[in-house]
C-alpha cells in the first residue's frame, strides 16, 4: 500500500526568492510547457538547463532569457536515446554550480498520430501492406521520461553524499513529472498518447515512494487541454467542440510552488482552466476516484461528450 503523502495547498503566496540559485534541468524545454517553466525559473534567478531536440528554438530561448549571464544554457538531446541523455546530463553537471541538479522537469513529449479504426482486409497481413504504427510517442514521452528520471536521481542530485543519507535528508531535491488528465481517462483517437500518460502516472506512483527514501520528492501535474505547439493541429477542433484550456504559464507557477514546498510529496495536481485540483491519487482518495467524482459533480469536467473523460474504475 502506498504511503499517504501530505495534501497540497495554495493558501500561502509563492515566495519566488526561494527559487534563486536552484539548479533546474528541463527536457523538452525549448517550447510549450517546458519553455514556460524555463522562463519562470530564469525570472526567479535559477540556473536553468534547457534540453531539447530542437536546437534552433532552444538557442533562441536562451538568447531571450539572457544566456550571456551564464545562468541559462541550452543542450541538444534526443530523450529517446539513453546515450544522448547520458551525454547531456554529463555536460549539464559541468555547467551547473556544485555539479548537481536540484530540480528535474521532464517535459519532452510528442502527440503522435491519431488512429483510424477502420477495419482493413486481412490480406494486408499476407501481401506485406500492413502499416506499422509509430511508437515515437512511447519512446519520447515514456521511455525518455524514465531515462531522465533514472539518470538524474541516480547520478546528478548528489544523493551519494553522506549528508543525503536517511539521518540527514533535506528533501530539497525534486522531480516533477508531466502527466495529463489522460493519465486518468483517455484522449479519444490517441491510445498511444493515453498509454504514455498512464505510464508516466505509473512511474510517478512508484518513484514517489522509492526516491523519497533518498531525499527526492516526486510530484506530478495532470493538465487538461493546453494550447501549445504540440497540440496546435487539434486546437481548432477542440475549441469548436467547446473544450476549455488551461494556461501554460499557470503550469509553471504550480511547478515553482512544488519546488518550494519541501513537505509536499507524491501529489498529482490537475491543472484545469478554472482551478488546480489535488486529485488525491492515493489510498485515502481512492486513487483519484473521489476527486474525479467531485470535479464531475461540480462541473469542472465540462468538455462535450466527444471529449468526456470516464470516471476512474475503483
Amino acid at each position: 500500500m502506498d504511503s499517504q503523502p501530505n495534501k497540497f495547498s495554495f493558501a500561502a503566496p509563492l515566495d519566488g526568492k526561494q527559487l534563486a540559485g536552484k539548479r533546474v534541468l528541463i527536457t523538452g524545454g525549448a517550447s510549450g510547457v517546458g519553455a514556460s517553466c524555463a522562463r519562470f525559473f530564469a525570472s526567479h534567478g535559477s540556473h536553468v538547463i534547457i534540453a531539447d531536440l530542437n536546437e534552433e528554438l532552444g538557442r533562441v530561448l536562451v538568447a531571450e532569457l539572457g544566456g550571456q549571464s551564464g545562468k541559462v544554457h541550452f543542450l541538444p538531446v534526443d530523450v529517446s536515446s539513453f546515450n544522448s541523455q547520458k551525454s547531456m546530463f554529463t555536460t549539464a553537471l559541468d555547467l551547473l554550480p556544485g555539479r548537481e541538479i536540484d530540480v528535474l522537469i521532464p517535459c519532452a513529449i510528442i502527440m503522435g498520430d491519431f488512429w483510424d479504426y477502420k477495419p482493413l482486409n486481412p490480406s494486408a497481413l499476407i501481401d506485406n501492406t500492413a502499416i506499422e504504427p509509430t511508437t515515437k510517442t512511447f519512446q519520447v514521452g515514456l521511455l525518455g521520461t524514465y531515462y531522465s528520471s533514472l539518470l538524474c536521481a541516480r547520478y546528478c542530485m548528489g544523493l551519494h553524499a553522506s549528508s543525503c543519507q536517511p539521518s540527514g535528508l533535506t528533501y530539497d531535491k525534486s522531480i516533477i513529472l508531466i502527466g495529463s488528465l489522460a493519465s486518468y481517462g483517455s484522449l479519444p483517437g490517441s491510445p498511444e498518447y493515453t498509454a504514455v500518460k498512464w505510464g508516466v502516472r505509473g512511474l510517478f506512483r512508484s518513484l514517489r515512494v522509492e526516491l523519497l527514501k533518498t531525499g527526492v520528492r516526486v510530484n506530478m501535474l495532470a493538465p487538461t487541454f493546453i494550447d501549445t505547439p504540440m497540440t496546435a493541429s487539434i486546437v481548432p477542433m477542440l475549441r469548436k467542440a467547446g473544450a476549455s484550456f488551461a494556461k501554460v504559464d499557470d503550469i509553471a507557477g504550480v511547478v515553482g510552488r512544488l519546488v518550494i514546498e519541501r513537505g509536499v510529496n507524491g501529489r498529482s495536481l490537475a491543472i484545469m482552466a478554472e482551478d488546480v485540483v489535488d486529485l488525491g491519487d492515493d489510498y485515502e482518495g481512492k486513487n483519484s476516484g473521489n476527486a474525479w467524482q467531485a470535479m464531475t459533480e461540480n462541473g469542472l469536467l465540462t468538455a462535450p461528450p466527444r471529449f468526456d473523460i470516464p470516471k476512474a474504475h475503483i
